[in-house]
């Protein structure tokens, strides 16, 4: 069932965010895992935007817990660079109790649900990643494995589950199609079995910094590319309305019309929240943006500066990250400038 659709102001909020971030910090490299020796510079040009008021986000599902909620991750490398899943916990304070991810770098959900977690070949095995029994911490090794209910304790109930689908196959009819059946087939059924009362939140990713790289050509300009996304996304959640054997809820995280709005405002801001490296994976500052969103998205609230949870300092931003079991490390791009943000 679609949650009802209260409006909020999320990307206005979000976007003064970034210009906070911008007339106080300059330069961070604490938050980096212990393993690397790159530094991060983590800055934000003046956001001079427009107040989004217009723009429409559902609101979640009412959760009473006061203990906080549990989220479940599933994607590709879109959420793991940068590690969205603690970067978001720890955003949270304490609304958030648990977190555990399926992740897989260039994948789409379909394939995800076949071929399970490939987060250790993929960067999570590190210092920060390294738990006392002497393995690592990739999260569930299936879907199947993250989804379903092994305990009475609730730590996988799961109240959200956060899924990021590869950026392209939404824009494209007939990769759209594949994750509508697989979604009614597969993952429906298994978020329905953990929790009835679970809310789906689809990421919409973002149109990549570059026109046509990897392949994606057809799809367009940046803005062209950023609705096909959207609509793709809207048909996920209205798949799942129209499927009358299930309860859970559906919407949309409006992390990809959040960069559109910064690229139409502040293009060398837009720019700055991409990976220099490749131009389509978020930033630390992409990511920052990304988990705003999400923090929105999923509490129904924003993260107005006068509120604690809104870092100010070095050390609050560098807490963020302080666990990250994967930044994505100092390089140059291709305009050969060094991996600044």
């Amino acid at each position: 069932m679609l949650a009802s659709p209260p409006r909020c102001s999320l990307l206005s909020v979000i976007l003064r965010l970034l210009l906070l971030l911008g007339s106080s910090i300059s330069t961070i490299d604490a938050f980096l895992p212990p393993r690397s020796t790159n530094s991060l510079v983590m800055t934000s040009s003046s956001l001079h935007t427009q107040d989004i008021n217009n723009v429409q986000n559902e609101s979640p599902t009412e959760h009473n817990d006061q203990s906080g909620v549990n989220v479940a991750f599933l994607g590709n490398s879109i959420l793991y660079f940068n590690d969205t899943p603690r970067f978001l916990f720890n955003l949270s304070k304490n609304k958030i109790r648990h977190q555990n991810s399926c992740l897989r770098g260039g994948t789409t959900l379909t394939e995800l649900y076949t071929q399970g977690n490939g987060m250790k070949r993929h960067g999570f095995a590190t210092d920060n990643a390294l738990m006392e029994n002497g393995e690592y911490d990739v999260g569930s090794p299936t879907v199947q494995e993250l989804l379903q209910r092994k305990d009475d304790n609730n730590n996988n109930k799961w109240d959200f589950v956060v899924m990021n689908e590869h950026t392209q196959a939404p824009a494209r009819q007939s990769t759209r199609e594949e994750l509508q059946s697989t979604l009614l087939q597969h993952y429906a059924p298994l978020i329905t079995s953990n929790n009835p009362k679970a809310t789906i939140i689809f990421v919409e990713t973002a149109a990549y910094r570059l026109q046509g790289i990897n392949n994606s050509q057809d799809l367009g300009t940046t803005s062209q590319f950023q609705q096909k996304v959207r609509e793709g996304i809207q048909s996920y959640i209205q798949v799942l309305h129209d499927n009358k054997t299930t309860t859970i809820s559906a919407q949309m995280a409006p992390v990809g019309t959040a960069f559109l709005n910064v690229h139409n405002d502040n293009y060398e801001l837009w720019e700055k929240l991409f990976d220099p490296w490749d131009n389509f994976h978020p930033s630390p500052t992409g990511t920052f943006l990304q988990g705003c969103v999400l923090y929105c998205t999923m509490f129904g609230t924003a993260l107005p500066p006068t509120t604690a949870v809104c870092p100010r300092t070095n050390e609050e931003i560098a807490a963020l990250w302080k666990d990250a079991r994967m930044m994505h490390p100092k390089k140059k791009g291709k305009d050969g400038g060094s991996y600044r943000v």
